[in-house]
């Protein structure tokens, strides 16, 4: 009798991506931003949005990192300074010239040729780190081109409303919109993009919002600010956006809301509920919606998911007495949060 072939499972493919499709919860950049989307690169990811923090507060936060990357500076300069004369001692000794800092091995011990030796290497490994992990500090903040948090500043001053463009750092486009999961549900968006519009975190100044993910793009801000001034593109259109380039579709991008949208778009729901009972005749609903769902709040427990099953059925009823369906009327509205 043959064996039998054993029958193997293949594995799963993965769902197929539909290349025409943008993922969510981006969308086709506006022709609006345009100008300013042409001076990015698409390899970033990018997020924009307005600081509007007083002027006097912001000078404040920069003064700190000024202050501290001169000391640096002049920290480095001084030991510049007061070291030269020794490593040019080393160095006239390592061409085989006699200096104040060649040994003699003739007229010295083992143990006080291993002490200098210990001495130099101490000496070469604390300049190194200090000039390796220090020294880039300054470097970057003021003279870090195309632009630099000193430059910027000093073509920009201090408004009372600046547009912040934030650059992704060590990640990019790629890692955000290619392979199966894109857009919301990708890795990046989660780690990344959620936790730096996360609405404790916009509460910071630009300048604290850099870190390992994010940096500030300072040019682009810049840019950002000239094309405001040309009127080319007007400050409100870059507030709260996430920019991202993807194949085939170019530049999309997502206008997250901030927390006075979400309370708007709440208030405004409830106005067009109350005026949809209104010109039913049946104002005298929405009332009695209210009195349900404050009675639910002054409970002990406050408004806990049974309390608002609770309420749900209470109204239900009362809309049902009325001869209203209460679901089709809240779906109109395009529901209630």
């Amino acid at each position: 009798m043959a064996p039998s072939k054993r029958q193997t499972k293949s594995a799963p493919k993965p769902p197929a991506i539909d290349p025409t499709k943008i993922p969510t919860p981006f969308t086709a950049s506006p022709l609006r931003l345009r100008p300013f989307l042409d001076q990015l690169d698409p390899a970033k990811v990018y997020i924009t949005h307005i600081d509007r923090h007083p002027p006097e507060y912001k000078k404040q936060i920069f003064t700190i990192p000024v202050i501290l990357n001169a000391a640096i500076a002049l920290l480095i300069l001084w030991r510049t300074y007061s070291a030269g004369p020794t490593y040019l001692a080393i160095l006239q000794t390592l061409f085989g010239y006699t200096s104040s800092a060649t040994v003699d091995t003739l007229r010295t011990t083992r143990s006080e040729q291993v002490t200098i030796l210990l001495r130099r290497v101490g000496m070469f490994a604390l300049d190194f780190s200090v000039l390796y992990f220090l020294g880039v500090w300054p470097v970057t903040f003021f003279f870090e081109q195309p632009a630099n948090p000193v430059s910027y500043r000093w073509k920009l001053g201090f408004r009372k409303e600046e547009v912040v463009v934030r650059v992704s750092r060590h990640w990019g486009s790629e890692d955000l919109m290619q392979g199966v999961k894109q857009g919301q549900e990708n890795a990046f968006f989660k780690t990344r993009v959620l936790p730096a519009i996360d609405r404790e975190f916009m509460k910071k100044t630009a300048y604290l919002m850099m870190g390992g993910s994010w940096d500030l793009d300072f040019q682009s801000m810049l840019d950002a600010h000239a094309l405001v001034e040309r009127k080319e593109v007007e400050l409100q259109d870059l507030d709260r956006f996430v920019l991202t380039h993807m194949e085939g579709h170019g530049w999309v991008v997502w206008q997250w809301e901030g927390e006075t949208d979400v309370i708007e778009s709440r208030r405004q729901k409830v106005v067009k509920f109350k005026s949809t009972l209104t010109e039913m005749g049946k104002e005298s609903l929405f009332w009695r919606w209210t009195e349900i769902v404050e009675e639910c709040r002054d409970k002990d427990g406050g408004f806990t998911a049974e309390g608002q099953r609770v309420v749900v059925k209470r109204v239900q009823n009362e809309f049902e007495k009325e001869g209203v369906d209460f679901e089709e009327v809240v779906k109109s509205v395009g529901g209630l949060d």
